[in-house]
C-alpha cells in the first residue's frame, strides 16, 4: 500500500491547470476598427495538449472561445502543431509556449471606455504515459475603446 506522502505529488499534478496564459497587456482600439490579439499559452514541461485539429475524432481538440462582449471575434487562428509519436499513434500537439491569435471587430456603436473580453481555452493535456481529464482555463483581455 502506498503512503499519502508518495501519492501527494501526483495528486497535486492532477488537481492543477496544465496550461497557463501569459499576462495580456491592455488593448487600445477605436470604434469601428479591427484588431488582432495574440494569446500566449504555456504548457507545463513534460506535457502536451492536443492540437485544434487532431487526426482522431475521439481526441479532444484545444478550443478557444469568446463570450459575447464589446468586441466581436471574427476569426481564431492556431499555430502549426508538432507531430509526436505516443505508442503507435502519431499525434498533432502543442508543447512549450505557443500563440493563438484572434481577430476582433469593434462595432461603431461600442461604448467608449475600459472593458474586458472574456473567453475560455478548453484542452486535454497528456504526458507520454497518460492523459488528464479535459479542462478549461479562463482568458481575459483588458480593452480600452476610444
Amino acid at each position: 500500500m502506498l503512503s499519502l506522502p508518495l501519492l501527494l505529488p501526483s495528486l497535486c499534478l492532477a488537481q492543477r491547470d496544465k496550461i497557463a496564459v501569459k499576462p495580456i497587456d491592455p488593448v487600445m482600439v477605436k470604434r469601428g476598427a479591427s484588431v488582432v490579439q495574440s494569446i500566449d499559452v504555456v504548457v507545463l514541461p513534460g506535457l502536451h495538449v492536443n492540437s485544434d485539429k487532431p487526426r482522431d475524432e475521439n481526441i479532444i481538440p484545444l478550443r478557444l472561445s469568446w463570450e459575447t462582449g464589446a468586441l466581436e471575434a471574427k476569426s481564431i487562428s492556431y499555430p502549426k502543431p508538432e507531430e509526436i509519436k505516443v505508442g503507435s499513434q502519431d499525434l498533432l500537439v502543442f508543447t512549450g509556449t505557443f500563440a493563438i491569435k484572434t481577430s476582433f471587430q469593434v462595432p461603431q456603436n461600442a461604448p467608449v471606455g475600459a472593458t474586458t473580453i472574456s473567453g475560455k481555452i478548453r484542452y486535454q493535456a497528456c504526458s507520454s504515459d497518460m492523459c488528464f481529464r479535459p479542462s478549461s482555463i479562463d482568458v481575459k483581455i483588458p480593452v480600452v475603446i476610444e
